[in-house]
């Protein structure tokens, strides 16, 4: 086992995962008619962003998998 690894925090955070990049993806879908309205700089622009902020969002999750859920630190205070 890793150190910090719990396997509720690992669905949790999972769940986070899912949630955000549906909830991003609205956006994304935005961006793409700004684009196909002939606005492509910004639209493509916009789209790397939501797409940066999913990566990086995913990441931060998949660190709190292996180390454990930052509000549960809270708790245990």
């Amino acid at each position: 086992w890793v150190m910090g690894f719990n396997p509720k925090d690992a669905v949790q955070s999972a769940k986070d995962i899912a949630s955000y990049a549906v909830e991003m993806s609205g956006d994304i879908v935005d961006n793409a008619v700004e684009v196909l309205k002939g606005n492509v700089a910004e639209g493509t622009t916009n789209i790397v962003q939501d797409s940066l902020d999913i990566a990086g969002h995913s990441v931060q999750k998949a660190g709190e998998i292996l180390t454990g859920r930052k509000d549960d630190e809270d708790d245990e205070k």
